[in-house]
């Protein structure tokens, strides 16, 4: 377990120091990127995606993953959206709340009680729950909110941007859980022997569903945060964060086996991604090959992964040989 922590802590401790790198390299190539102005429309945007980076996270530390996230997301805002624009203002948030709720409790039974593998089971969801918002809209966006919604959520108390203060509230609750709570102590055990885990008596079906409702109102959350982004609500917004949020958990050293993640970790793969983005933009890149450098990355980060998994299998069976 030392030896663990001991690994995760110096890769963090990398990952610190290539996101300042990035940063320093981008401010220096691009001075107008460490300006104000740029700084504060960063802290306006990534909470969007980093929400829904921390939405996977606990699914991936119980050895699954949550592919639904942005379609849940997108769904709750379309509910909410409906509702603020027929005048029902005090219930957009609970019931956008309460469909990333349903939304998870289905991929729970999907996962722990029909046992789908989560790749197969959230990629239909992710679909389906897609499809539903199509269906609601008809395929137009939803518009004609009230002004107050975007001013609330677009405002900046004390120079500090309200989706970043959400964002760190989020952050914040779910690393206290994930470390102290049974549930997150019991996600990263699964995560790491289910068999295991199940001979020490840990509820598999409770947990499963537990960890996926977690992910459905933390992506409910960052429906309402895109919700007031946007101004608008439709049902294929954000078609390329799936890609970004699984890159972003990859990146922070989660296990996509399981049993290992931080929200550390998560915290400086979105700042670096963030950097990286703007960075490109800043430097007159298309969208197009951002998305394609993320692809790229991703297959690199994964390939090192397993290379250095590797290297230390040998270096572990020399020493027991010697």
């Amino acid at each position: 377990m030392a030896q663990r922590e001991d690994s995760t802590r110096s890769y963090l401790a990398a990952l610190l120091g290539l996101t300042v790198l990035v940063f320093a390299g981008i401010g220096i190539a691009n001075p107008g990127f460490v300006s104000g102005g740029s700084l504060s429309s960063m802290a306006f945007q990534f909470p969007e995606f980093g929400l829904l980076a921390l939405a996977i996270l606990p699914t991936m530390l119980s050895g699954g993953i949550d592919l639904s996230v942005v379609s849940i997301a997108n769904l709750s805002s379309i509910v909410a959206a409906l509702l603020l624009k027929s005048g029902h203002e005090g219930l957009a948030v609970p019931l956008a709340l309460c469909v990333g709720i349903g939304c998870g409790l289905l991929n729970g039974v999907l996962i722990g009680t029909l046992r789908l593998p989560a790749i197969l089971a959230t990629l239909g969801t992710m679909q389906g729950i897609g499809g539903l918002g199509i269906v609601i809209t008809g395929g137009p966006a939803v518009t004609g909110l009230p002004d107050w919604y975007a001013t609330t959520l677009n405002a900046a108390p004390g120079g500090v941007p309200v989706p970043l203060i959400v964002f760190v509230a989020v952050l914040i609750s779910m690393g206290l859980l994930l470390r102290y709570s049974p549930a997150g102590v019991q996600a990263r055990l699964y995560g790491a022997n289910p068999v295991a885990a199940r001979f020490a008596g840990i509820p598999e079906r409770r947990l499963i569903m537990t960890i996926y409702v977690a992910s459905g109102i933390v992506s409910a959350l960052a429906g309402l945060l895109i919700l007031g982004h946007a101004n608008s609500a439709y049902a294929d917004y954000g078609t390329s964060y799936v890609l970004l949020v699984v890159l972003i958990n990859i990146l922070a050293g989660v296990n996509p086996a399981g049993g290992a993640g931080t929200v550390g970790g998560i915290v400086l793969a979105v700042l670096l991604l963030q950097f990286i983005s703007s960075g490109l933009n800043f430097l007159s890149f298309s969208a197009f090959l951002r998305d394609l450098f993320f692809g790229l990355l991703l297959i690199i980060v994964m390939s090192l992964r397993v290379l250095a998994g590797q290297v230390r299998l040998t270096t572990w069976l020399s020493r027991k040989a010697a």
